[in-house]
């Protein structure tokens, strides 16, 4: 079953306006119609619906093409088709059996990176046939994906005509900067535009404005001849627009449509560590700051201490952990770092020293993250020891509290934990491992039974003699505060992943990767799953 989570979409940023691309035949066959809306959006990914109607004749098999505009854009999910992409050229194809009825609009879920800038609508393709631009009456739509009762339905969009444009009117656009692009402070912008007069008249001046401004304000500058630019100096950090009115000879102005939106940052502040997502089997980082998007491999440093010393009334950490300690880590090439954390300590039970339970601790833990991303390293947070009170093979102690490691986190705690490290953190520049080393399979013997407990916790789990959660619950719990990347080990301490793909949850986001920590250490070796990315969790050489 799909585990949706309307509650974090409900919660999340509004939906933008759509990408939306809609037809009239293009040939007496039959033409098409395609649209792509946003309903979702987060820092890195953004979901909608994906909707294709085929006008005036039903097709058995069918094949949409469309065309992304930047790397950074990278489909991770289409609901009920079979869909590929290479490069930036997508292809969804519609299940046997499953065509696409005449005239009824039929919707797919889709779920995708963000692009760093902002992408052209896309321009798509049905069985060969470019889908136009006016979509003709149709009757009530029907979706392949019902919708959901906890979700608000999409809003139609309005079929009124756009006005015609006044033929006597110059028309201008800024062609740079780019939408999305990024400067360092203070900074020198050089904007540039296209202005092009109607017939038997010319072009007089631009005039260029920036953020603040409006058409009866100053210009910052005036061009009176093509190419027309202007120069914008020691242009402080923050975000700006820019947009340009164009006058010609007979007294006729237009203001451009666009307003292309870029940020000047502080020197240093693209070292930020990016936004970190599943792409299919592999791992991509989006800068939040700049226009870079690359495959983003983890091979952390493991952070220890946390999840130990509150405990034992000793403190928090083993080690330094201030801006210094971080920016040697940086310099010495580190792209991640595991923190091994402690239900009881983060949550602040009675039998944690308030001195490092409870706020000190949750404190400590999000100024630690809050540098490592500052410095371009992916913070990776796991619960490591959690309560139970295990004696069975593989112990290392018999005491209830969270004192030790355990074969799987406890129904008791584990829960709450989750939300509120997720809640706390939120940003997906933190990647999130449910439990660091589960090894159920020493207390049961079948594997399917252990893979089970693994999954769903509950009676799955009796043998352990103590009330376990599974990582489905884990799952739900981080997902009401983040839709970062979550991690899920497997058995035998996270080196068995031979039935992960089979008992994974299944995420909404389609953000969830395996963690692989070795049998033996040393050995740096870990297996390839064709669904997922595999990281591994400990430091290993």
């Amino acid at each position: 079953m799909r585990n949706r989570i309307a509650g974090l979409v409900v919660a999340a940023l509004a939906a933008t306006s759509a990408a939306l691309v809609m037809v009239h035949p293009a040939s007496a066959t039959g033409g098409c119609a395609a649209e792509m809306p946003v309903r979702a959006q987060y820092p890195s990914m953004l979901s909608g619906e994906l909707t294709v109607v085929s006008l005036g004749r039903s097709l058995p098999e069918w094949t949409l093409d469309f065309q992304l505009r930047y790397p950074s854009e990278q489909i991770k999910n289409v609901d009920g088709v079979r869909w590929e992409q290479h490069g930036d050229h997508v292809t969804l194809r519609g299940l046997p059996g499953a065509g696409l009825p005449a005239d009824r609009p039929t919707s797919f879920r889709y779920v995708m990176t963000h692009g760093v800038k902002r992408g052209e609508p896309p321009v798509f393709t049905l069985n060969g046939v470019p889908c136009g631009t006016v979509l003709p009456p149709s009757p009530s739509p029907s979706s392949s994906v019902p919708p959901s009762p906890t979700r608000p339905p999409s809003p139609t969009p309005s079929s009124s005509p756009s006005p015609t444009p006044d033929p006597n009117r110059p028309v201008v656009r800024i062609t740079r900067p780019e939408d999305g692009d990024h400067f360092f402070a203070p900074a020198t912008i050089t904007v540039e535009a296209t202005a092009t007069p109607a017939p038997g008249r010319r072009i007089t001046r631009v005039e260029f404005f920036h953020t603040g401004d409006s058409p009866d304000s100053a210009p910052f500058e005036t061009d009176t001849t093509a190419p027309y630019t202007a120069e914008w100096r020691d242009v402080p950090a923050g975000g700006y627009s820019f947009f340009a009115v164009a006058y010609d000879d007979q007294g006729a102005k237009q203001s451009g449509k666009d307003a292309p939106f870029v940020r000047v940052l502080t020197p240093g502040e693209e070292r930020q560590a990016p936004y970190v997502t599943v792409v299919r089997d592999r791992l991509w980082g989006i800068s939040p700051v700049i226009d870079a998007v690359a495959p983003r491999e983890l091979a952390p440093l493991a952070r220890s201490g946390a999840e130990s010393r509150c405990v034992q009334g000793r403190g928090i950490w083993d080690g330094p952990v201030d801006a210094r300690a971080v920016a040697g880590l940086a310099a010495r090439g580190f792209r991640a770092v595991y923190l091994a954390l402690n239900e009881a300590c983060w949550l602040g039970l009675p039998y944690v020293d308030p001195r490092y339970g409870g706020e000190p601790y949750r404190q400590e833990v999000v100024a630690y993250t809050q540098r490592l991303a500052v410095a371009g390293i992916t913070p990776i947070v796991g619960l490591t020891w959690s309560e139970g009170r295990y004696t069975g093979p593989g112990a290392t102690c018999r005491d209830e509290r969270a004192v030790c490691a355990k074969p799987m986190p406890d129904a008791a705690h584990a829960i709450d934990f989750w939300q509120s490290v997720g809640q706390t953190l939120g940003t997906e520049a933190v990647v999130y491992d449910l439990f660091t080393a589960p090894y159920p399979d020493r207390a049961i013997g079948d594997p399917t039974q252990a893979w089970t407990c693994w999954r769903d916790g509950a009676e799955a789990c009796s043998a352990l003699g103590y009330p376990a959660v599974g990582m489905l619950a884990l799952h739900l719990a981080v997902r009401t505060g983040s839709v970062g990347v979550l991690l899920a080990g497997g058995l035998r301490g996270g080196s068995d992943l031979s039935q992960w793909a089979a008992y994974v949850p299944e995420d909404w986001y389609y953000n969830i990767a395996a963690a692989w920590r070795p049998a033996t250490p040393g050995d740096c070796r870990p297996p390839v799953l064709a669904q997922a990315p595999v990281v591994v969790t400990t430091t290993c050489r």
